[in-house]
């Protein structure tokens, strides 16, 4: 434990922590570790320190897809960023929902009150309890 990315200082809620960045792939193999899939076809392998950022089922970071405004000295261009879901403190980790699909699921470690028990999208977890269930042929 301790590993992961914290905050450096505090961040009020809906605040822009940073841009993602690094390397686009294309049909990288679902579920990749530190891989953020855009669609079945294309992937960013990010660059640290937001390449470390672990899950949580009560995260307090999202990825948004958002569209920089043109300046003077820089065109606008579509980037990958960071925002605060809440309040984030000084020192607390940052944190966002993996969302990996049923076929990639792994055990949660959050211990949050909410934990789901597994890192997946909350629509698939009705399918990874079934499968559970499911004997083995």
């Amino acid at each position: 434990m301790g590993k992961g990315v914290f905050a450096v200082r505090g961040y009020p809620a809906t605040a822009m922590i940073g841009e993602i960045t690094g390397e686009l792939a294309f049909h990288s193999a679902p579920g990749d570790e530190y891989t953020f899939d855009f669609d079945d076809e294309l992937q960013l392998q990010p660059e640290a320190p937001f390449r470390f950022i672990n899950h949580s089922c009560n995260p307090n970071c999202e990825f948004e897809l958002c569209e920089q405004p043109e300046t003077d000295e820089q065109l606008g261009k579509t980037g990958l960023f960071l925002f605060a879901l809440r309040d984030i403190q000084p020192d607390e980790p940052l944190s966002i929902d993996y969302n990996w699909p049923a076929s990639c699921a792994i055990p949660c470690l959050c211990r949050e009150p909410n934990c789901r028990g597994w890192v997946v999208t909350i629509d698939e977890l009705p399918l990874l309890k079934k499968k559970q269930l499911t004997p083995a042929l």
